[in-house]
């Protein structure tokens, strides 16, 4: 990785967690607000209570679900949305409604924003069979939702920590596994080092007996030049093994520094989400 490359990979991996977090503070910064709709149920057109949301839909439906299971409430699935039967809308109300509630996305493609969708009736009441518009009941179901919103934020924030501390664990991990395979490499270099002065010395050595029996005895100085030609190849072999080692371990030191920026980036990141946290 040359320099040029690495300054731009830093660059861009600094922009891309400056943009995510920029994202999650507009998303807290912003006060979703209910607000009333028609939307077509089982052949009828009913009124609605609806609240766009700049969560993924998946953590608004079970944040929703847990925060209806706290208050003592439990969903039965019924044409598309969850049903919340017997309740009270708040403390004044004399009479028990059906919560019909259903989280979509925002658009098919947009995991990252939601709708919900909240149908009234009375208890035991089929919505289809409504006419006209309760505006009482409608009031009392936006503040409903507007109450629970704030549960919902607070779901969306544990939900970016949980994926913040993966991601921040993930860089963590690499950059310790950068420094260990850097141990190795400088395992690597010092065998092959000493590899390479045994070789050296181990040619000396055949060197001499070649030169002791170059008068007396052919065979010893064959094999002995047999040996020599070896060694040399050998000594060939572990230059280039030593100089791909020190090639990695340059590349390896240079990778260490590029992921200790996007380890320590990845955990402020994570410290910042939790500061959002609303004691």
């Amino acid at each position: 990785m040359n320099m040029k490359r690495y300054l731009s990979q830093s660059m861009l991996f600094t922009l891309t967690i400056i943009a995510c977090f920029t994202a999650t503070l507009q998303a807290h910064a912003q006060q979703p607000k209910t607000y009333e709709s028609q939307v077509s149920y089982q052949k009828s057109v009913q009124p609605a209570i609806q609240v766009d949301l700049p969560y993924p839909s998946d953590v608004v439906e079970s944040s929703i679900k847990e925060y209806m299971a706290r208050n003592g409430w439990k969903g039965a699935s019924s044409r598309g949305y969850k049903v919340y039967r017997n309740m009270k809308l708040d403390n004044s109300d004399t009479s028990l409604s059906d919560l019909h509630i259903m989280v979509d996305r925002k658009s098919s493609r947009d995991k990252s924003n939601s709708i919900v969708t909240v149908l009234a009736a009375r208890a035991g009441e089929d919505p289809a069979t409504r006419t006209g518009k309760d505006a009482v009941m409608m009031n009392k179901i936006a503040a409903f939702m507007e109450k629970m919103l704030p549960a919902i934020e607070a779901a969306d924030l544990e939900d970016r920590i949980k994926t913040q501390e993966g991601d921040t664990k993930k860089a963590q991990n690499k950059l310790g596994n950068l420094h260990d395979e850097q141990g190795s490499l400088e395992k690597k270099i010092r065998n092959t080092e000493d590899d390479l002065k045994q070789n050296k010395a181990d040619q000396i050595k055949e060197t001499q007996a070649m030169q002791s029996s170059v008068k007396n005895d052919d065979a010893a100085m064959k094999k002995s030049h047999k040996k020599l030609d070896k060694l040399l190849d050998d000594q060939t072999s572990l230059q280039k093994k030593l100089a791909k080692y020190q090639a990695d371990l340059e590349q390896n030191k240079k990778n260490q520094e590029f992921q200790r920026t996007a380890a320590g980036q990845q955990q402020q990141t994570l410290d910042s989400l939790k500061t959002l946290r609303k004691h």
